[in-house]
């Protein structure tokens, strides 16, 4: 602080000791550098406008201004808002950025075109605009999810005929842009499909086709064939069921070995039938009784005195039946879909890579195998992750192989030097900028210097000071060496006592106008 307390009266001392004119001068090549430097950046930073869209709603401009807002675009409305540019630079990058974000949504007018009343419309007019709507509202509904980027929807409603088997069924297309490459789920196109065939009357759902931008047909008529719609499902499951179990392995392997050091590929087996079985077990050991019947019977008096003839027998008689029936067990029993009948797992392993000794160049490696007992502990490890089962039949194979990085090391160079020469780029700016600030301020330093060094030359000397009559003459007591000291001090005095710069400029003006003339010329030249 006591550093920069003292350059600062140093600093004010000088600017004291300077005349009015000398200070006004400074100001004016201050003012005028710095004001040179603003221009400067200025005119580098300067950003040119260009037209991004224009006849927006406001509605679509309040969401291009806030995407703009987000991305820290600069732009400007016009028009009432209708309009917006933005820098000429960003106009293409823009209008790509928003595109991918579905933007501006222009066409979907949806059932806001029956606002306006257009009275002696026709029914076919009627018929086109409720269509038109219907397809604007279906449009704005299916851009809600969020993996939909924009979207287009077709409907044909064929018309009205006599006879039922002349009757055409209505059908409908959906185009739809995805965001990113990940896609729609089945659940998500089916979901589509029956969102468009629930809100156009007549319309089935084999009767839509959804496609993407590119072309491809995301659709499909599985409802119509069962066992088409069922093959697809089983191939769903068996690759997520694959994707699972890669997964579970590929981690810990990653956590072993590293990124980039192994690959595990995971083949599954499924089991869909879906059978039912219906058993029934006797137990012969514990019959139960399901019946019984019993039968009494008694005599009357003249049959018992004919039978008293014949034997002595009794008056009642009873007779019983009785059925028995083996204990029975019934079972319905319906097995499990998509179990897992046997696994294959292929297992890809690279090797160590040592430093080469006795290489000149640093860097250089040497490929080595792993030992076997490492890729024992290693292929443990993978079959316990999958759940391999020896009973199943399951096979694993891990074979250690040297893996190609040439790609890779080619990426990773070529992005280093992408940002290298962006870093270079930026340094370069900023040291031009430095440089062409420093260029100005040295010659503005110069051209002052070559100012001053000029009109010093040009003021006249100093006339030589007439004795004042005021003065004393030299007291008689005074010595004759004392003189010359008092004579200097009244030189010193006339010397401080010099008229100014402005009355310099002045007086040389008048006496040398040509002088003048010249150094102006030569000034103007430089």
């Amino acid at each position: 602080m006591g550093r920069i307390g003292q350059y600062f009266k140093n600093l004010m001392d000088y600017v004291g000791r300077m005349t009015p004119s000398q200070v006004m001068m400074l100001l004016g090549i201050v003012a005028g550098t710095i004001v040179g430097i603003v221009f400067i950046v200025g005119w580098l930073n300067s950003v040119t406008y260009a037209r991004l869209y224009s006849d927006l709603d406001q509605s679509e401009a309040g969401e291009i201004v806030a995407y703009l807002n987000d991305n820290r675009i600069p732009y400007q409305l016009s028009d009432g808002g209708g309009s917006i540019d933005v820098p000429s630079g960003d106009v293409y990058r823009t209008r790509i950025a928003l595109a991918s974000e579905g933007l501006p949504r222009t066409g979907n007018m949806g059932y806001s075109i029956f606002d306006e009343n257009n009275l002696g419309m026709t029914d076919f007019l009627q018929n086109l605009n409720f269509r038109r709507a219907l397809e604007g509202e279906l449009t704005r509904t299916i851009m809600q999810l969020n993996e939909v980027q924009a979207a287009r929807v077709h409907i044909v409603m064929p018309k009205e005929r006599l006879f039922s088997r002349d009757q055409k069924e209505a059908t409908a297309s959906v185009v739809l842009k995805l965001k990113g490459s990940s896609g729609l789920s089945k659940r998500q196109i089916k979901g589509i499909t029956h969102l468009v065939a629930s809100s156009v009357e007549g319309l089935k759902p084999n009767n839509i086709a959804i496609v993407d931008y590119d072309g491809n047909l995301m659709s499909s008529n599985s409802e119509s064939d069962p066992l088409a719609g069922l093959s697809s499902s089983q191939l769903e499951v068996r690759q997520q069921v694959e994707e699972y179990l890669e997964d579970k392995a590929q981690s810990m392997m990653n956590d072993v070995l590293g990124d980039g050091k192994s690959v595990i590929r995971v083949t599954a087996d499924l089991n869909f039938q879906q059978i039912e079985r219906t058993s029934e077990t006797f137990d012969p050991n514990a019959p139960s009784v399901r019946s019984e019947e019993r039968v009494k019977t008694s005599l009357s008096a003249t049959d018992k005195a004919s039978e008293l003839s014949e034997s002595k027998q009794d008056d009642n008689a009873e007779t019983t039946i009785t059925n028995y029936e083996l204990n029975k067990t019934v079972e319905h029993i319906i097995n499990a879909v998509g179990t897992i009948d046997r696994l294959s797992v292929a297992v890809m392993v690279d090797g160590i890579y040592a430093p080469l000794e006795g290489a000149e160049g640093a860097g250089e490696t040497v490929y080595q195998p792993r030992p076997q007992e490492e890729l024992d502990r290693l292929a443990a490890i993978v079959k316990n992750a999958v759940g391999f089962d020896q009973q199943r039949n399951d096979q694993i194979e891990m074979v250690n192989i040297a893996f190609d990085h040439q790609n890779l090391q080619d990426d990773q160079e070529a992005l280093d030097s992408m940002y290298m020469r962006d870093f270079y780029m930026e340094i370069a700016r900023k040291v031009g900028l430095v440089l062409l600030i420093a260029f100005l301020l040295f010659y503005v330093k110069k051209k002052s210097s070559k100012l001053f060094a000029v009109l010093g030359r040009l003021s006249p000397p100093p006339s030589p000071r007439q004795p004042s009559s005021t003065q004393r003459p030299p007291s008689p007591t005074t010595a004759p060496g004392e003189m010359p000291e008092i004579e200097e001090m009244e030189e010193i005095q006339a010397e401080v006592r010099q008229p100014r710069l402005i009355d310099k400029m002045q007086r040389t003006a008048k006496d040398q106008p040509e002088e003048i003339a010249k150094v102006i010329k030569t000034m103007m030249v430089e």
